[in-house]
């Protein structure tokens, strides 16, 4: 049995720690790309056993009809309403966990049609069954109306609010109002709501929250869904498929390519001698110190005029020339014995030969491990995709595309890390499949004769 030792248990622990701290904005990303929607900047990762739910407002007087409209879609991301009573015009509706809402006042009695707006196509509701030329017909006609029975159907007449909530599985149910009253909420009901009233309200607007308890996986299934990975692949305005074969067509070319010049470049340098050798090397090594944003308006110049917008050439070729590659492959190729190749010279090799059967065989750990470093890089590339390809190009890669979650008022940062957990996968079988060739080019040492 081997003597336990501080120092190793130490080390252990310390690069456990180290691994961790590595592999944290992974764990962060999957945590993030699983929760439901409007939840991931939101600091819960776990059910208190109690849940909270958005504010809402409700206004109390005495002569004053309020409609509420629900539409209930947890994949939608945004829905509006257009109808008589909106007066023609588009009103977003609140979201709440995939329920939307919106409360509108002083609607006359009367029969009013409308419609339904998700994520920009126009629907019915399916749960209306008066109907007028086909659309949904809703009928004001008292304090209170709404087109559904809904999960949230408070309302307020006559100085009083009639609080109604669906959704918890068992008491208590709490309406917290801002001023700090608190109603206890009874039931539940044959049909599952909770009920409570307050009265002896002024007339004014009145917010508040509902508060009530829940099991350990009911509370899980509001923090996190599995659906955000499903709308990425089937979402009709992201294209993840075409985007993702975009991303490693042009990340395998690039790599392919770059592998292949500076394997001659490399061998080239390290084996042959010519005239102004070192200088040309170390002027290559020179270029290393410019910053590469600066090459960046020269090289759109260049491939503005030949055309290459919107094309895979525009995106591979302006990063084939890779000094670091030539560098790299350079150092390596001089730790190989000279005398291997006087031996196949020797034997009637050719120069191709040379380079092919000797050069190329004795270096594809460091070719490995270059092609990998360049299809990185070239797979996370975003800022030349992104300006070397117009916004209705069919090329556009998958950085390119995750932009599209971006919009003018919000970020969906769940559907952008579901986008991201798919965009790491060919990196890491990448790397699974070529981690003995990669740790071999990276502690590779000098061969000595």
């Amino acid at each position: 049995m081997e003597k336990f030792s501080i120092k190793g248990f130490t080390v252990y622990v310390l690069m456990s720690v180290g691994a961790l701290i590595a592999l944290l904005p992974i764990l962060w990303m999957i945590v993030i790309a699983c929760k439901q929607q409007g939840q991931a900047l939101k600091f819960e990762f776990l059910p208190s056993g109690s849940s909270t739910t958005s504010p809402y407002t409700i206004n109390v007087g005495s002569d004053k009809s309020v409609l509420l409209l629900e539409y209930q879609n947890p994949s939608a991301q945004t829905v509006f309403v257009k109808g008589g009573f909106t007066e023609g015009k588009e009103i977003e509706m609140s979201n709440d966990k995939g329920v939307f809402t919106t409360t509108f006042f002083d609607v006359k009695p009367g029969e009013y049609d409308y419609e339904f707006i998700v994520d920009g196509e126009l629907v019915g509701d399916p749960l209306q069954t008066n109907r007028r030329d086909g659309r949904p017909l809703l009928r004001v006609d008292g304090q209170f109306s709404s087109n559904i029975t809904p999960r949230n159907g408070t309302f307020a007449a006559n100085g009083e609010i009639t609080f109604r909530f669906r959704g918890a599985s068992s008491s208590p149910v709490i309406a917290k109002l801002q001023n700090g009253q608190e109603i206890t909420l009874q039931g539940p009901d044959s049909e599952g709501y909770f009920t409570g009233k307050v009265g002896s309200l002024t007339p004014g607007d009145y917010t508040y929250r509902f508060n009530y308890a829940q099991g350990f996986w009911d509370g899980m299934a509001e923090i996190y869904t599995y659906r955000n990975f499903v709308d990425i692949l089937f979402n009709r305005d992201f294209p993840f498929i075409r985007f993702f074969f975009n991303s490693l067509i042009v990340a395998t070319l690039a790599a392919l390519f770059t592998v292949a010049f500076c394997t001659m470049g490399g061998y080239v340098f390290a084996k042959k001698d010519f005239y102004g050798k070192s200088a040309i090397f170390y002027l290559f090594l020179g270029t290393m110190l410019v910053p590469g944003l600066i090459f960046m308006v020269p090289q759109f110049a260049i491939v503005t005029k030949l055309g290459w917008i919107n094309s895979y050439f525009g995106m591979v070729v302006p990063h084939l020339a890779n000094v670091f590659g030539i560098y790299l492959l350079r150092q390596y190729m001089e730790t190989i014995p000279d005398s291997l190749f006087e031996a196949a010279k020797i034997d009637g090799a050719s120069e191709w030969q040379l380079f092919s059967q000797v050069a190329v065989p004795l270096s594809m750990p460091i070719m490995v491990t270059l092609f990998l470093l360049v299809f990185v890089g070239q797979w996370s590339n975003f800022l030349w995709q992104y300006i070397t390809n117009t916004p209705d190009s069919p090329l556009r890669t998958l950085p390119v595309g995750l932009a599209l979650f971006k919009g003018q008022y919000d970020i969906r940062w769940e559907q952008m890390m579901a986008g991201a957990c798919f965009s790491v996968l060919p990196i890491t079988v990448l790397f699974i499949f070529a981690q003995r060739f990669f740790i071999e080019g990276m502690t590779s040492g000098g061969v000595k004769e």
